[in-house]
């Protein structure tokens, strides 16, 4: 009776070879192994050759073109530490698809006295030929990776054209209906409340605990926070628009907010990260502002008198130019808060009796911005129209290059322009609230109990600015309905 033939192991040595395996999951889906797989193959692999497998490690959903991988990190300092002895892969492009890292990775490795093998892919690189077949491989996965990479380069810009996100990714509030981008009834609506209360001087962790105290959760998380508020929020597909390649462009989809909403948060969100980061102890710090344009910061003197005097000297609390009257000829550079405040308090009583009619007065320059910046917005879409049309005779060969460049810049300087006009008055249309008198006489009520950054949200709501004047030691308020003295 004929014995069973059995696979043939290596013969163990006295002190086995230490083997780390590196497992990748690749980003793109139709290459993507599962690490199970590539792990059981590594295993068997050094099984079959008696090594001693000694550690794991996993770079999940990481592209092979990047070295900038925790795990394979790790298995490069194992090597060249000598705690292992060979790096088993599932395959070869699994520790890179990059050249110039494939070559700088094994040269270390061989430096080191270690060996890199592939599981699926063996060559013995000892010796000439199996370098040169493990080359093959490594050039071979370098190929597929710029092929992907162009394959995905097709889609995007497929996708891009037809005016769909080029990722395929929606973000909170939005889903895929029959191959369109279409908001979800149930929770688009909060998206739109959210814009409103943050442009109404909200801030992030205010949005997170109301969307929780809604019951509402992200995709992706149990609870919402500061920063998934903040990658909710700055997405331009609730406006209509698409991002790609640093530039938003509008989408086939309709917004469920206007492009004016979306840059006015955008315009508020930068403004706000240019703030100091710490909790503000002044009302007016970053609201105030020096004549030279500097924000004032506020600040508080409480240092003792000179030793020479004997006497203490009272904390002096002022808000000081930013700039500290550093460029010349700058002049007084801080100015009392007892100068200032009061002057702002008595401006907001005055909003609250309504005294000078403010309301009505900003109502009608909201209605004069509303109708300018869609006057604007229909000018900036003819000129993309001719933009687009100049383009295509160029293509056409109906127009020369030299008078294209004339004409395309041309049309460019004048939609700058516009959209600089554009963007101040969507700024009043956005910014002005209906009912200037009654957010006065709300926070006025309260006023003595409020946060100070309830106070100053709510400020912001009503001021545009507040300019010094250090010479009559007083400040000019500056409402967000009337534009400053360098506007017309």
């Amino acid at each position: 009776m004929p014995v069973s033939r059995r696979r043939a192991l290596a013969p163990v040595p006295d002190t086995p070879p230490r083997a780390v395996a590196y497992l990748r999951q690749s980003t793109y889906r139709e290459e993507s192994i599962s690490l199970e797989l590539q792990e059981t193959a590594c295993r068997d692999y050094a099984a079959r050759h008696g090594y001693q497998i000694v550690a794991v490690e996993k770079d999940p959903g990481i592209s092979g073109r990047t070295w900038n991988r925790p795990a394979v990190q790790r298995v490069m300092e194992m090597i060249e530490s000598r705690d292992a002895d060979v790096i088993v892969l599932w395959r070869w492009s699994r520790l890179s698809r990059n050249r110039k890292d494939w070559a700088i990775a094994a040269d270390r490795v061989d430096v080191a006295g270690g060996r890199i093998e592939s599981a699926t892919e063996p060559n013995d690189t000892a010796t000439a030929a199996g370098r040169f077949a493990r080359g093959v491989m490594t050039e071979l996965a370098a190929f597929e990776s710029e092929r992907i990479s162009e394959q995905w380069k097709e889609v995007h810009t497929s996708r891009v054209a037809r005016g769909l996100p080029p990722g395929g990714k929606l973000p909170w509030g939005w889903r895929w209906v029959d191959g369109a981008v279409r908001p979800d009834p149930e929770t688009a609506p909060y998206i739109v409340e959210a814009y409103r209360r943050y442009l109404a001087g909200a801030g992030n962790r205010d949005l997170a605990d109301w969307f929780n105290g809604s019951g509402v959760r992200p995709m992706h998380a149990k609870e919402w926070y500061f920063s998934t508020i903040t990658q909710c929020l700055d997405s331009p597909i609730h406006a209509g628009l698409i991002a790609y390649h640093g530039q938003t462009l509008p989408g086939a989809h309709d917004g469920i907010i206007d492009v004016a909403t979306w840059e006015a948060y955008r315009r508020e969100r930068e403004r706000r990260a240019g703030e100091r980061q710490v909790k503000r102890r002044y009302l007016l710090s970053g609201i105030a502002h020096c004549p030279c344009g500097e924000p004032m910061l506020g600040f508080t003197q409480d240092k003792e008198g000179r030793p020479r005097t004997g006497r203490t000297r009272s904390p002096w609390s002022c808000y000081r130019c930013s700039s500290l009257g550093k460029p010349e000829g700058h002049g007084p550079w801080n100015i009392s808060l007892r100068f200032v405040e009061p002057v702002v308090m008595d401006w907001l009583h005055q909003v609250a009796a309504d005294v000078e009619n403010k309301v009505p007065r900003a109502a009608a320059r909201r209605d004069d911005a509303h109708r300018e910046s869609q006057r604007i917005a229909r000018e900036i879409t003819a000129l993309d129209a001719q933009l687009t049309a100049l383009t295509g005779h160029l293509a056409s060969g109906l127009v020369p290059e030299a008078a294209y460049v004339t004409t395309r810049d041309e049309i460019l300087a004048r939609r700058a322009e516009l959209e600089r006009g554009l963007a101040e008055a969507e700024r009043l249309v956005l910014h002005v609230p209906d009912d200037p008198s009654a957010i006065a006489r709300e926070a006025l009520a309260d006023w003595d109990t409020l946060p100070i950054e309830t106070k100053r949200a709510t400020l912001r709501q009503l001021i545009r600015t507040v300019l010094v004047d250090y010479e009559h030691r007083t400040a000019h308020v500056v409402p967000v309905w009337e534009p400053m003295h360098n506007e017309g």
